[in-house]
């Protein structure tokens, strides 16, 4: 049995999995741009949560890509605490401004869904994965249940709502993103572990698409710049 989540991961040869290959692992979209500051300055943010948060059943699930709380448990046992992961997150709900459904509905991804992230200073998102699974219970919910390779193709678009300042970053891969502007969006192939901090002393602020591409996704039409 695999030791940790990454050990699993290794072992399906999704990726290189070597941190000193020079690769390319993200792919720049383009850039929105709006003023995301208007529609940001009264968000109701409520309760943090936290990057290490678990709860009793995931000790009964086994290890693989779809039970992500094994890679929580690898980030606790290296040090990673609710002190220094916590975040704010809103997730298809009603304190996001309808802006970014907007956006939604014009970036080619169906069954989207949408969600707001701030990290304070002080505060990372470990390296980790996604699978997307609220996409993937869209579907079912419409009595579909998407194939693997569907699943794999499943997209999140990243935007970066303010100009990057010092100490915020993102990691794809083995590329360490930086200097960003705001609207900028970026987006990576299914599985591949990231991560994101912020040692600055701002907040960070980002905005996530998921959904699967149809022909007129924003990912497959080059890059572009647009206003809303």
């Amino acid at each position: 049995m695999s030791k940790t989540l990454l050990d699993y991961k290794k072992s399906l040869k999704d990726w290189h999995y070597d941190p000193m290959l020079p690769s390319t692992d993200y792919q720049y979209v383009g850039r929105i741009i709006t003023d995301f500051d208007t529609h940001l300055k009264n968000i109701d943010w409520g309760n943090p949560e936290h990057g290490v948060d678990l709860w009793p059943e995931d000790d009964l699930k086994p290890m693989d890509i779809h039970n992500l709380s094994w890679g929580k448990k690898d980030n606790i046992k290296v040090g990673y605490t609710e002190h220094n992961t916590q975040k704010y997150q809103l997730f298809n709900s009603d304190n996001i401004p309808k802006l970014f459904y907007d956006i939604a509905e014009i970036s080619g991804l169906e069954n989207y869904s949408v969600a707001l992230f701030k990290q304070n200073p002080g505060q990372f998102n470990p390296w980790h994965f996604d699978t997307y699974q609220g996409v993937v219970n869209k579907y079912k919910k419409q009595g579909i249940d998407l194939s693997k390779e569907e699943i794999r193709n499943i997209k999140r678009y990243l935007i970066v709502l303010e100009d990057w300042d010092w100490g915020h970053f993102l990691q794809v891969g083995n590329n360490v993103l930086s200097q960003w502007r705001a609207g900028d969006i970026y987006t990576w192939d299914y599985g591949i572990y990231h991560t994101s901090g912020n040692a600055g002393q701002t907040p960070k602020l980002t905005a996530h698409i998921t959904g699967l591409p149809k022909e007129n996704a924003l990912h497959l039409s080059g890059e572009y710049k647009f206003d809303v």
